[in-house]
This record gives C-alpha cells, sequence and structure tokens, in this order.
C-alpha cells in the first residue's frame, strides 16, 4: 500500500512539474485580410508573437525555438506524364493528390531538424514532402517520382518553401517572421500556427486565420462567374462582339 502512495506522490509531482513547462504565447498577423486587385504583385505579410509566462505565473526562462507553419485552403491536383504513343506526346500515368495545401510554408529560428526530434517532425508532418505523400489518393506509377516532381513544381511556382532561418528573435521572448505571398497566391481563408520549443519539446502553439480574397472589380467578375454562369457567358460573348465590331471600325478608317 505504501508503495501505490508513494507511486501515486510521484505521477502527482511529474504531471504538476510537467503542466509548469506549458508556456504562454500570443501572436498576431500585420495584415488580416489581403486584397487582390488586378495589378496585384504579390504581398508580404509579418507575423509577430510573445512567449508569456507559464499557467503558474512563472515567467519564461531559458531559451526558445519558433516554427511558423503557414497553410493555404486545400486542394485536389493532378499530376501527369506524358509519353510518346504512335508517334505523338500523350498522357500516360498520373497521380491524384487530395486535400493538398494550396499553400505551404515552414518557417523556424533554427533548421527543423535542429529544433525537434525526426519522430516529431514525421508525426506533425512538418515537411513539404510528407504533406504531399499524406495528400497522395491514387496513382498509375511511380510513386516518388511522382511526388517529387510535386515538390518541384509547387516550389518553382513559391507556392511551397522552407526556410530554417526565416524566424527572428527581437528580445529573448519577443519573434517575428514576414512571409511572401506571390502573385500566384490562391485565395480562401489561410491558416498561420506557430510552434514555441524549448529543449526538443512543444511547450507552446497557438493558431491565427488570415485572409486572401479579391476586391474591387475583380472580386464582382469572379464571383458573376461562379455563382451566375450563364450571365456571365453572355456578358463576355457580347464584350468580344462589341470589341470585334469596334476593332473593325477603326482599322477601316
Amino acid at each position: 500500500m505504501t508503495a501505490v502512495r508513494v507511486f501515486l506522490a510521484l505521477l502527482i509531482v511529474v504531471a504538476g512539474s510537467t503542466g509548469a513547462r506549458a508556456q504562454g504565447l500570443v501572436f498576431a498577423t500585420s495584415d488580416p485580410t489581403i486584397s487582390i486587385h488586378s495589378n496585384f504583385a504579390g504581398e508580404t505579410i509579418t507575423l509577430f508573437g510573445n512567449i508569456e509566462p507559464s499557467l503558474d505565473g512563472t515567467p519564461p526562462q531559458g531559451t526558445f525555438d519558433v516554427i511558423f507553419i503557414i497553410r493555404g485552403p486545400v486542394e485536389e491536383r493532378v499530376v501527369r506524364r506524358k509519353s510518346r504513343q504512335f508517334g505523338i506526346m500523350l498522357n500516360a500515368d498520373y497521380a491524384m493528390f487530395s486535400g493538398l495545401p494550396s499553400f505551404y510554408r515552414v518557417l523556424s529560428s533554427r533548421p527543423l531538424e535542429d529544433i525537434l526530434d525526426p519522430e516529431v517532425i514525421a508525426q506533425r508532418s512538418l515537411t513539404v514532402e510528407a504533406q504531399i505523400a499524406s495528400a497522395l489518393q491514387e496513382t498509375t506509377g511511380n510513386v516518388a517520382l511522382f511526388e517529387n516532381e510535386l515538390v518541384r513544381l509547387m516550389g518553382n511556382a513559391n507556392l511551397f518553401r522552407t526556410d530554417g532561418r526565416g524566424v527572428s528573435f527581437l528580445s529573448p521572448t519577443f519573434f517575428s517572421t514576414r512571409v511572401v505571398l506571390p502573385a500566384n497566391v490562391p485565395n480562401g481563408i489561410f491558416l498561420a500556427q506557430a510552434l514555441v520549443v524549448q529543449n526538443g519539446e512543444v511547450v507552446a502553439e497557438r493558431a491565427q486565420r488570415f485572409f486572401v480574397q479579391k476586391s474591387g472589380f475583380e472580386r464582382f467578375v469572379g464571383d458573376t462567374a461562379t455563382n451566375q454562369p450563364l450571365l456571365y457567358g453572355l456578358a463576355t460573348v457580347v464584350l468580344a462582339l462589341v470589341t470585334g465590331w469596334l476593332g473593325g471600325v477603326l482599322f477601316r478608317r
């Protein structure tokens, strides 16, 4: 009986010390809403935050690392491989990826492998490769070939990227990072997640949303094309006819 009591007491002590390690965290974005116009050439937003005292009021002690994960709205992508058939190039094998983030960025104060154990990185699917592998639904060819090709394509489009030195500490607890949104950034709800790591353990995490959306005339055109396709089609035909007629009149003169 005494041994059981000692064991329970040790559990309470361990649980208490584990809870005390949990840190508070606040962070925000500089632009909660990114507006896209016809001349939109990309945008840079700033994410910043501060590591707060733990639940029992203990101020932050020691050194910390911070990881930011930014995810765009999910989408479906199909990667196809062309091959020569009957003397012409045709689509052959393909791979379908579903639930894939349309934008994925990982920024950290140090390289991920220097902050977290490989098991934790794999468990949280932090790498670009892990995101793509988890989104694979079906394929008729070499899995590794299609996954590597999708990594290359999304990287070339500046939609998938990691930066092992992308987070800066302006004080022992205050940190910030800058995220570049390219001109081809998708519309929708983006989720920014911040992880605070100390001694290889995640001691705090929090998420924040921001929005990327068309505005002005561009938004009107996009909404019309989606919600009223017949009206949009008729307007496009009329505009083409008027443009052609005006071009003919001008060149005739």
